[in-house]
């Protein structure tokens, strides 16, 4: 059981009445970003810019409807694009110093990614999440490389944090192809297993839920016949997720822009099909709890905001 939720909080230096008590209202954003990795530096840095333009966009958006946990995708202020001329950035730079100061103007939690150079000039893929007072409560150096490999570091942790007095831990995409990167962050409290992604399978919603059927055994609300086999060998019918008895939400990038969610562009010039948006909320029993619809066809891949109350207080 999660210990209960305080009726007050903090925020902005005020006491703030919570007018959810004993859930977490989580909102997933599959966001279209651009990427910061070409040899035109003042490019990347529009672009960055750009990317940060859009995420304070849906922050504003989201808080305004009562959402408390803004989630965005993998590497979502860069763009998951790799290469020599990567921009670099810091967690004390400006660009997360823009997202803190949103995230305490309206109150929310906002996790976001990025390609982070530290202090001491090791290189990584980070996930982070920041508290309604604009304070990085907690952060997630990526641990299995994809494309991302032989630009950054490895990294080994499985760091569990509170968030609205409940234990997250989180998992960025290839990460959660291992249970046991799963199962340690359960073992370790976390109650809520966050997972940002940057899945291209087929550039469809549909294969985007196909590859993450081992999370939950289900896929498009119904059981799937799942025969992988995990990292301790086991072969679960419910999935991982009911193993653990946890809660999950997962989500992607997104190929196009949404026209319904004013884009920050007049027209679509790049239609990038290799994102398959999706989003996805499993329960402690392997249940759907929501998801975005699947589809076989790539023009579906917008953006799309996908939201689920979670219970603080249950299993």
């Amino acid at each position: 059981m999660i210990a209960a939720i305080l009726a007050a909080t903090v925020t902005n230096g005020f006491t703030q009445t919570d007018k959810n008590p004993g859930h977490l209202k989580m909102g997933l954003v599959n966001i279209k970003v651009q990427p910061s990795d070409s040899a035109d530096v003042e490019a990347n840095k529009k672009n960055i810019q750009a990317n940060l333009d859009r995420h304070a966009w849906f922050i504003d958006k989201l808080a305004a409807e009562g959402v408390e946990f803004i989630g965005f995708p993998e590497c979502s202020i860069n763009g998951y694009q790799w290469s020599d001329n990567m921009t670099w950035l810091s967690l004390d730079g400006p660009e997360v110093a823009q997202l803190k100061k949103k995230a305490k103007e309206k109150g929310v939690y906002v996790a976001a990614g990025m390609a982070e150079q530290d202090p001491e000039g090791k290189r990584w893929e980070v996930h982070f999440v920041i508290g309604p007072d604009g304070e990085i409560v907690g952060k997630h150096h990526k641990i299995w490389l994809t494309k991302e490999e032989g630009f950054i570091e490895s990294a080994y942790e499985h760091n569990v944090f509170d968030v609205k007095g409940a234990k997250m831990g989180m998992l960025i995409c290839a990460d959660g192809s291992n249970f046991n990167n799963l199962k340690i962050l359960a073992d370790r409290g976390a109650k809520i297993i966050y997972g940002p992604h940057a899945n291209t399978t087929g550039g469809t919603i549909e294969g985007w839920y196909n590859f993450r059927k081992s999370w939950s055994g289900q896929w498009d609300g119904k059981k799937v016949e799942f025969k992988a086999v995990d990292a301790i060998g086991s072969n679960p019918s419910g999935g991982w997720i009911s193993q653990l008895k946890v809660y999950a939400a997962l989500h992607n990038h997104a190929a196009l822009y949404n026209p319904d969610f004013k884009p920050p562009i007049p027209v679509e010039s790049d239609t990038n099909s290799r994102w398959a948006s999706g989003a996805w909320f499993i329960g402690p029993d392997g249940e759907t709890l929501a998801q975005m619809p699947v589809s076989t066809n790539k023009m579906d891949s917008k953006e799309y905001v996908l939201t689920h109350n979670i219970p603080l207080d249950g299993n």
